[in-house]
């Protein structure tokens, strides 16, 4: 356990708590410089279990955490804590149900990795689309002569339409990097209006099989929760075209990936572009990873030589606006306002 406090000691108020919990060590730095003039108490510990969680989380104002599951079990135990702020975009560690019964606001760093993931995604449809990884193999294998016989259903972009699941900022950002590509782009989400929708130059869909049944490339961009847990499962890819791809850079589970796997080897669908996996780190004879019209990454999507300053910028940005009595700017359960027993200032 590492302990940090700041700074003034003659104040007579009491000062607020901050629980830092992580799966391993993180320098809290970049977090704490963006809580300077705010008078707090930060614990950091490493967290392996929910009995460690529990016990770092109490008494504790506000919850920083990284990659550690805060289920309801440990949010029931959450005595003092008003807020819960937590590193990168997805916020599937948390039951974000439970922390909404209890007053908990929950906030994540919506949008600070749009750019790579929305690269990531593009590059995996570009890759999928020339056949990138049986190209690489043929050259590895001297087949250099024959190349152009050996690469049949390369299809070209400008007669191609991408299909989004999930249109929000990162889907958002994909469709306006695709369209200089030539690709047409429908999309479905109850979430998205229609003026949202001709904003971004997108199609809206009324399902996820017209999605399937139209769609050269498929890619995924949800939030993972009980609503989209496996929602893109056999019945998806047996409407697929027999030609099209399906590309995940969100969540694995989001996939039934034995499902995607039966279709693969099945030729259902052509192929994939695959950086989450339902069990990660993926094992190591996941057929997958076997696959030559499928192109893994391992859940890179976010990573680039700034993505982590930003993320730990923004989680200090988000934990000084709860310390401060406001709102988080990215809440991912705003009905928790309507709670009797939220408070802006402190729950004590």
């Amino acid at each position: 356990m590492r302990c940090s406090t700041t700074r003034d000691e003659r104040r007579p108020m009491a000062r607020q708590k901050i629980a830092y919990i992580s799966r391993g060590e993180l320098d809290t730095t970049l977090v704490e410089q963006q809580l300077a003039g705010i008078d707090y108490d930060l614990t950091f510990q490493v967290c392996m279990s929910p009995g460690e969680t529990i016990e770092a989380v109490k008494g504790a104002d506000l919850v920083i955490g990284s990659r550690v599951p805060l289920t309801r079990e440990v949010i029931q135990q959450m005595d003092a804590a008003r807020a819960s702020v937590t590193h990168g975009h997805g916020f599937d560690e948390i039951d974000h149900n439970a922390a909404t019964d209890g007053g908990i606001v929950v906030a994540n760093c919506a949008g600070f990795v749009t750019e790579e993931v929305s690269n990531h995604t593009l590059m995996m449809l570009l890759g999928c689309s020339r056949r990138l990884n049986f190209s690489q193999e043929l050259v590895r294998s001297g087949a250099w002569g024959r190349s152009k016989a050996a690469l049949p259903g390369i299809l070209p972009t400008d007669e191609a339409v991408l299909g989004l699941v999930g249109v929000g900022n990162i889907g958002r950002a994909v469709a306006r990097k695709a369209k200089p590509l030539g690709l047409e782009i429908i999309a479905h989400d109850p979430y998205l209006t229609p003026w949202d929708a001709r904003e971004y130059g997108v199609g809206l869909v009324d399902s996820l099989m017209e999605v399937a049944e139209h769609s050269d490339f498929v890619s995924i961009h949800t939030p993972l929760n009980d609503e989209t847990r496996h929602l893109i499962s056999g019945p998806f890819f047996k409407a697929m075209k027999p030609t099209a791809y399906i590309i995940n850079v969100s969540r694995g589970p989001i996939i039934d990936e034995k499902a995607m796997i039966e279709a693969l080897q099945s030729g259902e669908i052509a192929g994939a572009g695959i950086d989450v996996f339902e069990q990660e780190p993926t094992p190591a004879d996941n057929p997958l990873l076997k696959m030559d019209n499928v192109i893994v990454t391992p859940h890179s999507a976010g990573r680039s030589d700034v993505s982590g300053i930003v993320g730990a910028t923004r989680v200090g940005e988000e934990a000084a606006r709860v310390l401060k009595g406001m709102l988080p700017r990215s809440v991912v359960n705003p009905e928790v306002r309507g709670k009797a027993n939220l408070r802006l200032g402190s729950r004590r």
